[in-house]
């Protein structure tokens, strides 16, 4: 199928059937001239690729900042692969170089870097530098085009795999191959942006509108209207907004939804369900669960767990119970055990895969959130006389202290000495920290950490509820 992108002002897009614009391929195909064998080398898909990576930033006879005798020797097998075979002719080579000379690159890029891309992809892209691939083999007859196709795109959020869509047919069916979207789902796990919901109403804030977004936030396309209750890794999990007991699986990218078989047991009208979702190489069907902790009425203090499984289809009641615990927030699945904060200030773990369950002391007043890789309990403080926030982040098997972040915020809202609440959101990637500012008269804004960057973007102004869930911009399959 072949997709058109509509960019909406809140980050969405629409795909939009391209047999219904038979006119508009057809001046695509003729402009572009995109067969089969087209390189990229030779026409501005190297240009359309460069702009969705956001590679384009070296200025001319400026090396990188940040090079290592890696990245040294990264990039000298890389400019050592030609663009043309082996048995081209030089003459031939020379002029395919002036060809690329002569194309329209933004004034900052250094054209006589041209061969360094893959080097630049992979210091831009969202695969660390240090890991790259060691299985791949840099062939002196392989293409920009190949190497793209086959080890770049899959680090590309959805939403600008739809634009990429647009550069030919043959990119068009590989992305839009059930094999790929296995494949992007493994490699891109970036927080694309927040789902809010509103007693309903939901719509999604994206952190980079050019490069994540979905279809219609609203969910549209679910039987009928539903609350956002968890989000794992691009799905969300969603209860029906007439009935309590209807859940559904959705990914608001492609619209694939099912609807959950209904439990053998009552999990009230707020349940602390939870949906625990990791992709794997090994599985090419996804493979997902939904935890939910219940307790039956007038049978005390007791707490069990109800559990999905996506293999099965059915749910099913762990041999596990828990006493004298009562679930406070909602719950985060990190790692393979999905945590709650319970009201007397603990730590509940529930190991999905073993089925054994741990409690621990815990502080108060944060969240759950992953922090370099493990579950981290983070709790943030906002100054707004030196616009500085302070995130103390407790780890461990104790949950101690373990390091603290402070930074500048760009907030202009309020007044000094005004009393600011600074509430850090749940967060399963750990990418970044994201927490909302709210002053005295319930102005909430929210705001993103950029863990590794060090680098806080933000505002975004919210209005209603302050229930956000993050989202990957995934193109993850379900299976009906």
């Amino acid at each position: 199928m072949e997709f058109k992108e509509e960019v909406h002002s809140d980050g969405s897009y629409e795909l939009i059937d391209f047999n219904d614009y038979v006119g508009d391929v057809e001046h695509l195909n003729t402009e572009a001239d995109f067969s089969s064998n087209t390189d990229l080398s030779n026409d501005s898909s190297y240009d359309f690729l460069s702009s969705e990576l956001d590679i384009l930033y070296l200025t001319e006879g400026e090396p990188s900042n940040n090079t290592t005798a890696y990245e040294d020797n990264l990039s000298a097998q890389i400019q050592s692969f030609s663009l043309e075979p082996e048995n081209q002719t030089k003459s031939d080579s020379s002029s395919e170089e002036e060809d690329l000379l002569g194309m329209d690159f933004p004034d900052s890029v250094d054209t006589g870097k041209k061969r360094d891309f893959m080097t630049m992809a992979y210091e831009n892209s969202y695969l660390d530098i240090y890991d790259y691939p060691t299985h791949i083999k840099l062939k002196d007859d392989i293409t920009i085009k190949e190497m793209a196709k086959k080890h770049i795109l899959r680090y590309l959020p959805a939403k600008s795999l739809a634009r990429c869509q647009l550069v030919s047919k043959e990119w068009d069916s590989w992305i839009s191959s059930p094999f790929f979207a296995h494949t992007q789902s493994q490699y891109f796990s970036q927080t694309s942006g927040f789902f809010q919901d509103d007693d309903g109403f939901i719509r999604f804030i994206s952190l980079d509108n050019s490069s994540y977004g979905v279809p219609n936030p609203s969910l549209y396309f679910l039987p009928q209207k539903a609350f956002i209750k968890s989000s794992c890794n691009g799905l969300l999990l969603c209860q029906a907004f007439d009935d309590e007991n209807e859940f559904y699986i959705c990914n608001p990218v492609n619209k694939q939804w099912i609807q959950l078989p209904n439990s053998s047991y009552y999990h009230g009208k707020n349940p602390k369900i939870v949906l625990a979702f990791e992709p794997s190489s090994l599985n090419f069907e996804p493979c997902y669960e939904v935890i939910c902790p219940f307790s039956i009425p007038n049978e005390g203090p007791i707490l069990y767990f109800d559990i999905y499984d996506s293999k099965t289809k059915s749910w099913r009641t762990s041999e596990v119970i828990c006493v004298n615990l009562d679930i406070k927030s909602d719950g985060i699945f990190v790692n393979g055990v999905v945590y709650w904060e319970t009201t007397g200030g603990e730590m509940l773990g529930f190991d999905l895969k073993n089925e054994f369950y741990g409690v621990q002391t815990i502080p108060v007043g944060g969240t759950f959130s992953k922090v370099n890789g493990v579950l981290s309990y983070v709790k943030g403080y906002y100054c707004h006389s030196v616009r500085m926030c302070v995130l103390d982040v407790y780890g461990g098997d104790v949950m101690s202290l373990k390091s603290t972040m402070s930074f500048d915020v760009p907030f202009d809202g309020g007044e000094d000495g005004e009393m600011f609440d600074c509430r850090v959101l749940g967060n399963s990637c750990d990418d970044v920290v994201a927490f909302i500012l709210e002053n005295s008269k319930g102005q909430k804004c929210l705001f993103v950490y950029h863990v590794k960057d060090g680098k806080v973007e933000g505002p975004w102004f919210l209005w209603g509820s302050v229930k956000l869930f993050p989202y990957v911009n995934s193109l993850v399959s379900i299976s009906v």
